[in-house]
Order: structure tokens, then sequence, then C-alpha cells
């Protein structure tokens, strides 16, 4: 009889094929200090361990000038730090992020976004997305009801992600339009746009955008003819045209890597003789 404890134990240390979801961020801070960063994964830190066991957190910094020490948070997580000064490197940042991720279910967010214990258990928990492109409503402050996603945050498989090429960093190094042109490229190649349920909700955070954020100007004046070409290339020229293929053009450092302790899995012995299921069923949907 195989003992599942054993397995566990002489995995490697660096093993994450227990990991269910990556959560990616990218930030840059360029003023007084780091808490934007460090006070959502404190916030993350506290959460049940059920969902820490199962989450890795790609932490990605698109070369902030700050001198910092990355903290050991009670984390799953991967510090990167890209070293090559782009301006408005989002599209490289999501980029790297999602290569490091150690699951095909993955979230991709910014700062300003935090989910709370339920969403995040959600995603945990959720089938794979595949060909689905997810957002997550948010609340009003106000009101209390549920209002759109924010724009560029995504629930999506990392395949899916690859197999439209990832951001494209032609438009790295000034402000916007990578995340439209992200969306309308899956859409265009038949990506399908959905939301979760309205009781899983996104909380917006209260940076403080003068203290521990950036102060990059936001002017779409060098990105917008960009745009507009590549929605020219691929109305055009069709399928998977409009994509530089820019990718991870700079160097970067990995920090930190902090792994906590792998969770014995659920055992599920049926499911390696149901193949001939699977490959049945793959053969009839080609």
């Amino acid at each position: 009889m195989i003992k599942d404890v054993g397995i566990v134990k002489a995995r490697h240390p660096l093993d994450k094929q227990h990991i269910k979801l990556t959560y990616v961020t990218h930030f840059y801070c360029n003023q007084g200090d780091m808490d934007s960063v460090e006070s959502l994964l404190a916030e993350y830190e506290s959460y049940p361990n059920d969902i820490k066991d199962a989450v890795e957190f790609v932490i990605v910094d698109d070369c902030s000038p700050l001198e910092y020490d990355v903290k050991d948070y009670d984390l799953n997580f991967t510090w990167l730090r890209i070293t090559t000064d782009i301006q408005w490197n989002q599209a490289g940042a999501r980029n790297l992020g999602v290569t490091y991720a150690k699951s095909d279910k993955i979230i991709i967010t910014d700062l300003d976004c935090l989910l709370p214990e339920d969403t995040l258990r959600c995603l945990v928990n959720a089938r794979n997305p595949g060909r689905s492109l997810y957002r997550i409503y948010r609340t009003d402050e106000k009101t209390g009801k549920a209002y759109r996603g924010h724009p560029n945050l995504f629930f999506m498989s990392r395949a899916r992600f690859f197999r439209l090429f990832g951001y494209d960093e032609e438009f790295a190094g000034h402000y916007g339009w990578e995340d439209y042109r992200f969306v309308k490229m899956h859409k265009d190649h038949g990506t399908t746009p959905r939301y979760l349920p309205k009781k899983f909700r996104c909380i917006e955070r209260n940076v403080d955008r003068k203290k521990s954020y950036h102060s990059l100007d936001h002017n779409l004046t060098h990105n917008t003819p960009i745009n507009d070409r590549k929605k020219s290339e691929i109305a055009l020229f069709g399928s998977e045209y409009s994509h530089s293929r820019i990718f991870l053009n700079f160097k970067w450092d990995l920090k930190k890597v902090h792994s906590r302790p792998a969770t014995i899995p659920e055992r599920k012995p049926w499911w390696r003789p149901l193949w001939w299921f699977r490959y049945l069923f793959r053969s009839l949907s080609v």
C-alpha cells in the first residue's frame, strides 16, 4: 500500500504540484515606501490555511528604484524584480509573472484589488477556465451593489494565455492599450468573456497614490497609433496577426521564493484507470 505521508515527505522542497491557483500581481513604486505591496500580502497572510496552501503568489517588481528587503510572509510566493528600466512595462511584468505560475488557473490583477476569502476560495475550487476569460464584479461602497469588474483583472487559463502569446510588449515603454488589445485578441480567437457570480466580489483597496505608488504620466499619445495599426492588421490579415510576439524583452532577477509545507492531496485512485474515457472524449471532440 502506498503511504500518502511518505510521498509528501519525499517531495522536493520546491515542488509546487499541489498549487491550484497562481495569483499574479506587479508593481512599480518610486515614492516613499512599499506599503501598497506589503499590506496586500499581509492581508492574504491572515487568510485560512486551506487557501494559503493552494495558492502561489507571484509578485513582480517592475524595476522600482526603492531599496527594500523581501519579508518572510507565511505564503507560497515567488518574488521577481525586473532590472531593465522600461517605463509602463505592465505587459512585460504580467508576461513574466504568468511565466513563473505553478498552476494552469491564474488570476492577474493590480495592487488596488483585494479578493476576499470567499472569492479566492471560489477560484481555488473552480473548474479550469479553459477558453473563458473571467472578470469579477466590484462592490459599490455607497450602495453595496455590484458593478462592472476592474478592466485588467482576469481569471483565466495559463495555457490559453500563452496560446495567444500573452501580452504584446510592443506597448511597453508608454502608457495604455495593452489590456484592451489583450482582451480583443482573445475575443477575436473565440475566448468567451464571462463574469463570476455576483456573490463573489473584488474589493477596491485604498492605496496611498502619493506615498506608496508611482508618479508616471498617463499619456496615450504614443500607444494609440500602435493600437490602431494592430486593429487594422487583424482585420486585414486575420488569425494571429496584430501581435508582435515581443516577449520578456528585458532582464530580471529572482529575489525570493518561499514555500509553505506541502499538504496531503485528496486521493483519487480511480483517475488514472479512466484514461481511456478522456482519450475517447478528446477523439470525439476533434
